[in-house]
């Protein structure tokens, strides 16, 4: 493993990057481990470790005890838990999460808050900024010992730039979300997609972290998608939801007809359901009271999450013949309706995709349920301000 010449400041931010990254994928490794295992010589390890322990990024553990055969055992090295944190805000249309976590992505704390029917821009930022801070008084952490806030955003997001280009969930427009949270919180923020956050969740915490290709679908008030290629989130916008996908005249928020978020998503699953199932109820059907009512044997109930999950099916299987990925996650809210979705959803894909693809591609609902998006929005601060995993792409194999 070699380093870029030409730049010494980009070479030790590599090196850094590279030797926080393999302490957060093995822990308790030596100087020496470190030494062997990134092909690096003893005084740039021995540098670099020394500068993460000052900034209580790293820590020793062990007391170097005598070995039976003579001198010492190694002091080994773990990323600090104790001193340094981040937090991880997942920003939905109906509920939002905060999370408080270590550096090794442990959760200390989750909070929750409804958002309530007031979307703009400052009403939605306002609470988010007081479930922060209800989220730092509940894990009892030093607020100056937070080092930044990782944020999950629904819409067109420029992740470099920390900018919505458009929302049509919330109907934000041009929003400068980065600069906005960072006056409101005091800390560095970084924002992202919450489609791409979700997979970088499941990444993390979920059942996919050596998958090679993943296609991701979030199911929630709307749809999205997001790719894993050669382990690597692709990085680029999709809008997998406003895909054409039946001929039906039903129109989708983004003005078109007939596409699949209007016809599979969370808010259209349920505007089917109050219009068909509305006069058996006092209040509005959630996603989740129909998979409850589905499941109690409520045929048009059933039928509704039926076609929703088809239409997912037929989707799916073209985005799969296309991109052919090992693995494909089910995430979002409506996935917790479990079999109810899935099974329709297999059964067309099954029927829709190529043979020699389908019998290679696993399909699984996320194993993170609602927690997919406040989990990757943890993980994408720790990576983006911490780890700085993108740094590791200028390794040279």
């Amino acid at each position: 493993m070699k380093i870029r010449t030409g730049d010494p400041e980009m070479a030790r931010e590599i090196n850094r990057s590279l030797i926080l990254n393999i302490l957060r994928e093995q822990d308790l490794l030596s100087r020496a481990d470190i030494t062997r295992a990134l092909d690096l010589s003893k005084v740039t390890v021995s540098t670099i470790v020394s500068n993460l322990i000052q900034d209580e990024l790293v820590e020793e553990r062990g007391a170097g005890d005598s070995l039976e055969s003579g001198g010492r055992k190694p002091i080994m090295l773990s990323l600090n838990s104790s001193k340094k944190y981040v937090i991880g805000v997942d920003i939905g249309t109906t509920s939002t999460a905060a999370a408080t976590a270590d550096l090794k992505g442990k959760h200390l704390q989750v909070t929750r808050r409804q958002i309530g029917d007031n979307l703009s821009v400052d009403r939605v930022l306002t609470q988010v900024q007081e479930l922060i801070e209800q989220a730092i008084h509940k894990s009892k952490i030093d607020r100056a010992h937070i080092l930044a806030l990782g944020v999950s955003a629904a819409g067109i997001v420029n992740s470099v730039k920390g900018y919505i280009h458009f929302s049509p969930d919330f109907g934000w427009k041009d929003v400068d979300i980065k600069s906005l949270l960072e006056k409101k919180t005091g800390f560095p923020v970084v924002v992202d997609n919450c489609t791409r956050t979700m997979t970088l969740g499941e990444q993390w915490y979920g059942r996919i972290r050596d998958a090679r290709n993943v296609l991701y679908v979030n199911v929630g008030y709307g749809i999205g998608s997001a790719l894993i290629l050669n382990k690597h989130i692709y990085s680029n916008h999709s809008e997998f939801g406003h895909s054409f996908i039946t001929k039906q005249k039903i129109r989708c928020h983004c003005g078109k007809y007939g596409c699949l978020e209007a016809v599979a998503s969370g808010n259209a699953i349920e505007s089917q359901a109050n219009e068909l199932l509305g006069d058996k109820v006092d209040k509005r059907i959630t996603a989740k009271m129909l998979a409850t009512i589905a499941r109690d044997g409520d045929r048009t109930a059933r039928g509704i999450f039926q076609n929703a999950g088809r239409y997912l099916g037929r989707a799916i299987s073209i985005a799969t013949n296309l991109f052919n990925p090992n693995t494909i996650v089910i995430g979002g809210g409506v996935a917790l309706a479990g079999e109810l979705l899935l099974d329709p959803l297999v059964q067309e894909f099954d029927k829709q995709t190529m043979d020699i693809i389908r019998k290679d591609t696993r399909i699984e609902l996320s194993s993170l349920g609602i927690d997919a998006g406040v989990s990757g929005a943890v993980a994408l601060a720790l990576n983006h301000f911490v780890f700085k995993s993108h740094l590791v792409n200028e390794v040279v194999l």
